[in-house]
């Protein structure tokens, strides 16, 4: 049977006597070993008892050797609670978790060594059987069971995912802003004009309310080749270079309202 589902092991010390020990001291002289009883569940028939520290076999290793597994470290768990002290309680679902079961089956199939909900889904064959009659009910009940448990860890993991993207789109919304707020603290007051400014009333009215009027030349092509790469070509005018600023800051906010 190859389901690990069904395995029911379990660690306890049993005495064994050493006869050359009880030889030479003239009296019985027992050592303690550690075992490992691997029983199958609702299987009656099948009992095995090995050496806790016996080699189960050699498993391949992700870096290409070969280590042997005893059955201490293939049950790890349940050998530290072994030694430990603690209750060999086995993994997965309780049958206690099971509302289609009443306290008497319960026993029942405790008393059969199965004693959890994926036990119970992974019989078949004789070993369902051995259950009686509505056993194959309650194994369909406890698969339909683990199913629906797995249904609602996967909704649970979406609904999760979901709250991480929301976050992950307010903290880019929070990045744009602060990023429009850098760009208008960089607004200066107007510079006064020169005389023989050969900005004409036209270009001026034209580039009117934009964030760049009040810039200065220099600072307008510094900011155009640190968004572009690029500085503009020749000497143009205060209003083309305002011009052309506003056509990048409107890709730009574009662009980040569309990642947004």
């Amino acid at each position: 049977m190859s389901n690990d589902n069904l395995i029911v092991p379990r660690f306890y010390i049993h005495t064994v006597k050493n006869s050359t020990k009880s030889a030479a001291a003239g009296r019985p002289i027992f050592d303690e070993v550690e075992v490992c009883e691997i029983r199958m569940a609702a299987n009656k028939q099948t009992v095995a008892v090995y050496p806790a520290h016996e080699v189960w076999k050699v498993v391949d290793q992700p870096d290409g050797s070969r280590e042997p597994t005893t059955y201490a470290m293939r049950f790890a768990d349940l050998y530290r609670k072994f030694k430990a002290n603690e209750a060999q309680t086995m993994s997965g679902t309780p049958l206690s978790e099971l509302p289609f079961l009443s306290a008497s089956k319960r026993l029942e199939l405790k008393a059969l060594s199965v004693h959890t909900a994926e036990a119970l889904a992974a019989l078949d064959g004789n070993n369902l059987k051995m259950l009686g009659m509505g056993g194959r009910e309650m194994q369909q009940q406890a698969k339909a069971y683990l199913d629906n448990a797995s249904g609602s860890a996967d909704a649970t993991k979406l609904a999760a995912e979901n709250v991480s993207l929301r976050d992950m789109i307010a903290e880019q919304q929070r990045q744009i802003n602060e990023m429009n707020e850098a760009i208008r603290s960089k607004l200066a007051p107007a510079p006064s004009r020169q005389v023989g400014d050969d900005r004409g009333a036209e270009d001026e009215s034209a580039i009117d309310g934009s964030p760049f009027v009040s810039w200065d030349d220099v600072d307008i092509k510094n900011w155009i080749e640190s968004e572009t790469g690029a500085k503009p070509r020749g000497n143009p005018s205060h209003a083309t270079l305002v011009r052309q600023a506003d056509e990048i800051n409107a890709r730009l906010t574009a662009a980040a309202e569309q990642a947004a």
